[in-house]
Protein backbone atom coordinates (compact mmCIF):
# COMPACT_ATOMS: atom_id res chain seq x y z
CA UNK A 1 0.00 0.00 0.00
CA UNK A 2 1.48 3.08 -1.01
CA UNK A 3 1.26 6.09 1.40
CA UNK A 4 -1.44 8.51 0.60
CA UNK A 5 -2.97 12.28 1.41
CA UNK A 6 -5.79 13.33 2.61
CA UNK A 7 -7.56 16.47 1.62
CA UNK A 8 -5.99 18.21 4.37
CA UNK A 9 -2.36 17.38 3.77
CA UNK A 10 -2.57 14.39 6.71
CA UNK A 11 -1.12 10.98 5.79
CA UNK A 12 -4.30 9.18 5.24
CA UNK A 13 -4.65 4.77 5.42
CA UNK A 14 -5.95 2.77 2.41
CA UNK A 15 -7.65 0.01 3.40
CA UNK A 16 -7.43 -2.98 0.59
CA UNK A 17 -8.34 -5.88 2.52
CA UNK A 18 -10.11 -9.08 0.78
CA UNK A 19 -10.34 -12.17 2.43
CA UNK A 20 -7.66 -10.75 4.29
CA UNK A 21 -6.41 -12.72 7.67
CA UNK A 22 -7.46 -9.97 10.53
CA UNK A 23 -3.76 -10.34 12.09
CA UNK A 24 -2.81 -9.01 8.73
CA UNK A 25 -4.78 -5.60 8.88
CA UNK A 26 -3.74 -4.82 12.24
CA UNK A 27 -0.10 -4.84 11.17
CA UNK A 28 -0.78 -2.92 8.66
CA UNK A 29 -2.78 -0.37 11.52
CA UNK A 30 0.84 -1.10 13.15
CA UNK A 31 3.05 -0.26 10.41
CA UNK A 32 1.41 2.42 8.51
CA UNK A 33 -0.67 4.42 11.06
CA UNK A 34 1.81 3.89 14.06
CA UNK A 35 -0.80 2.34 16.40
CA UNK A 36 0.58 -0.27 19.00
CA UNK A 37 -1.65 -3.25 19.20
CA UNK A 38 -2.06 -5.28 21.76
CA UNK A 39 -3.69 -8.44 21.60
CA UNK A 40 -5.78 -9.63 25.44
CA UNK A 41 -7.06 -12.50 22.94
CA UNK A 42 -6.18 -14.25 20.33
CA UNK A 43 -7.87 -13.21 16.96
CA UNK A 44 -8.70 -15.54 14.23
CA UNK A 45 -10.68 -14.82 10.77
CA UNK A 46 -10.68 -13.16 7.20
CA UNK A 47 -11.83 -10.03 6.52
CA UNK A 48 -13.55 -8.26 3.75
CA UNK A 49 -12.55 -4.47 4.27
CA UNK A 50 -11.96 -1.75 1.66
CA UNK A 51 -12.34 2.01 0.72
CA UNK A 52 -11.40 3.64 -2.63
CA UNK A 53 -10.31 6.81 -0.58
CA UNK A 54 -7.81 7.45 1.77
CA UNK A 55 -9.00 6.96 5.23
CA UNK A 56 -8.12 9.16 8.29
CA UNK A 57 -6.87 7.37 11.46
CA UNK A 58 -10.02 7.83 12.83
CA UNK A 59 -11.91 6.84 10.00
CA UNK A 60 -9.62 3.46 9.41
CA UNK A 61 -10.16 2.37 14.01
CA UNK A 62 -14.21 3.03 12.76
CA UNK A 63 -13.96 0.27 10.05
CA UNK A 64 -12.02 -1.82 12.37
CA UNK A 65 -14.48 -1.54 15.08
CA UNK A 66 -17.06 -2.64 12.57
CA UNK A 67 -14.79 -5.58 11.19
CA UNK A 68 -14.09 -6.36 14.71
CA UNK A 69 -17.88 -6.88 15.97
CA UNK A 70 -18.45 -8.99 12.99
CA UNK A 71 -15.84 -11.34 14.14
CA UNK A 72 -16.95 -11.12 17.82
CA UNK A 73 -14.40 -8.78 19.31
CA UNK A 74 -13.99 -5.17 19.84
CA UNK A 75 -10.93 -2.57 20.44
CA UNK A 76 -10.01 -0.26 22.98
CA UNK A 77 -8.32 2.71 21.92
CA UNK A 78 -6.44 4.74 24.23
CA UNK A 79 -4.22 7.53 22.30
CA UNK A 80 -1.97 5.41 19.87
CA UNK A 81 -2.76 2.27 21.68
CA UNK A 82 -5.37 -0.48 20.27
CA UNK A 83 -6.14 -2.99 22.95
CA UNK A 84 -7.97 -5.91 20.88
CA UNK A 85 -10.71 -7.89 23.12
CA UNK A 86 -13.88 -10.15 22.47
CA UNK A 87 -16.54 -8.30 22.38
CA UNK A 88 -18.40 -9.92 25.30
CA UNK A 89 -14.50 -9.00 28.00
CA UNK A 90 -15.12 -5.80 26.61
CA UNK A 91 -17.71 -4.10 28.82
CA UNK A 92 -15.91 -5.13 31.87
CA UNK A 93 -12.47 -3.09 30.24
CA UNK A 94 -11.87 0.07 30.29
CA UNK A 95 -14.03 1.35 27.65
CA UNK A 96 -15.01 4.83 27.23
CA UNK A 97 -17.76 6.12 29.10
CA UNK A 98 -20.11 8.75 27.40
CA UNK A 99 -22.92 10.93 29.27
CA UNK A 100 -25.30 12.04 26.22
CA UNK A 101 -29.27 10.99 25.52
CA UNK A 102 -29.35 13.19 22.66
CA UNK A 103 -29.15 10.43 19.58
CA UNK A 104 -27.87 13.24 17.50
CA UNK A 105 -25.39 13.85 19.12
CA UNK A 106 -24.03 9.37 19.24
CA UNK A 107 -22.25 8.45 16.15
CA UNK A 108 -23.61 5.25 14.55
CA UNK A 109 -20.28 3.32 14.48
CA UNK A 110 -19.37 -0.08 16.42
CA UNK A 111 -17.24 1.52 19.10
CA UNK A 112 -17.67 -0.19 22.33
CA UNK A 113 -19.00 2.09 25.04
CA UNK A 114 -20.84 2.78 27.83
CA UNK A 115 -23.63 5.48 27.95
CA UNK A 116 -25.05 6.96 30.65
CA UNK A 117 -28.75 8.71 29.15
CA UNK A 118 -30.46 10.66 31.96
CA UNK A 119 -34.52 10.18 31.26
CA UNK A 120 -36.10 13.76 32.08
CA UNK A 121 -40.13 12.45 32.45
CA UNK A 122 -40.11 8.54 32.69
CA UNK A 123 -39.43 6.78 35.21
CA UNK A 124 -36.43 4.72 34.48
CA UNK A 125 -37.10 0.91 35.72
CA UNK A 126 -40.18 0.79 33.93
CA UNK A 127 -39.08 2.58 31.15
CA UNK A 128 -35.69 -0.66 31.62
CA UNK A 129 -38.62 -3.01 31.56
CA UNK A 130 -40.18 -1.80 28.11
CA UNK A 131 -36.43 -1.56 26.66
CA UNK A 132 -35.40 -4.36 27.47
CA UNK A 133 -36.95 -6.68 24.66
CA UNK A 134 -36.10 -4.68 22.15
CA UNK A 135 -32.03 -5.10 22.29
CA UNK A 136 -29.76 -7.96 22.13
CA UNK A 137 -29.74 -10.30 24.60
CA UNK A 138 -25.47 -9.80 24.83
CA UNK A 139 -26.32 -5.93 25.92
CA UNK A 140 -25.90 -4.82 29.45
CA UNK A 141 -28.68 -2.03 30.51
CA UNK A 142 -29.41 -0.86 33.89
CA UNK A 143 -31.25 2.06 35.33
CA UNK A 144 -30.32 4.18 37.82
CA UNK A 145 -32.90 5.73 39.84
CA UNK A 146 -30.75 8.52 41.67
CA UNK A 147 -30.02 9.72 38.56
CA UNK A 148 -33.60 8.40 36.27
CA UNK A 149 -30.86 7.57 33.51
CA UNK A 150 -30.62 4.25 31.15
CA UNK A 151 -26.60 2.82 31.63
CA UNK A 152 -26.17 0.74 28.71
CA UNK A 153 -22.55 -0.84 27.27
CA UNK A 154 -23.04 -1.60 23.42
CA UNK A 155 -21.64 -0.51 20.31
CA UNK A 156 -22.54 3.07 19.70
CA UNK A 157 -25.00 2.48 16.87
CA UNK A 158 -27.26 0.30 19.16
CA UNK A 159 -26.81 2.58 21.73
CA UNK A 160 -28.09 5.25 18.76
CA UNK A 161 -31.25 3.54 18.58
CA UNK A 162 -31.98 3.32 22.43
CA UNK A 163 -31.65 6.68 22.80
CA UNK A 164 -34.07 7.04 19.74
CA UNK A 165 -36.44 5.03 21.39
CA UNK A 166 -35.83 7.01 25.10
CA UNK A 167 -36.36 10.14 23.17
CA UNK A 168 -39.81 9.43 21.95
CA UNK A 169 -41.49 8.01 24.44
CA UNK A 170 -39.50 11.05 26.85
CA UNK A 171 -41.07 13.61 24.89
CA UNK A 172 -44.50 12.38 24.76
CA UNK A 173 -44.83 11.97 28.30
CA UNK A 174 -43.51 15.79 28.21
CA UNK A 175 -46.28 16.35 26.22
CA UNK A 176 -49.02 15.29 29.14
CA UNK A 177 -47.09 16.64 32.06
CA UNK A 178 -48.12 19.81 33.58
CA UNK A 179 -46.83 21.44 36.25
CA UNK A 180 -48.92 24.02 38.43
CA UNK A 181 -48.07 25.85 41.53
CA UNK A 182 -50.96 26.36 43.94
CA UNK A 183 -50.31 29.09 46.56
CA UNK A 184 -51.46 27.84 50.22
CA UNK A 185 -52.60 30.98 52.35
CA UNK A 186 -54.08 29.16 55.52
CA UNK A 187 -52.17 25.45 55.15
CA UNK A 188 -48.80 24.26 56.16
CA UNK A 189 -47.61 22.89 52.02
CA UNK A 190 -45.31 20.14 53.97
CA UNK A 191 -48.77 18.49 55.63
CA UNK A 192 -50.56 18.96 52.36
CA UNK A 193 -48.37 17.38 50.12
CA UNK A 194 -48.24 14.42 52.61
Amino acid sequence: NAPVLLPNGEPGLRMNFRNAPLELVLNYLSEAAGFIIVLDTKVSGKIDAWSNQPLSKDEAVDLLNSVLNRNGYAAIRHDRTLTIVNKDEAKTKDIPVILESNPDKIPKTDEMVTQIMPVRFIEVTQLLKDLQPLVSTATTMTANEAGNSIIMTDTRANINRVAQIIKAIDQGAEDVTEVRVFHLDYADPTEMAA
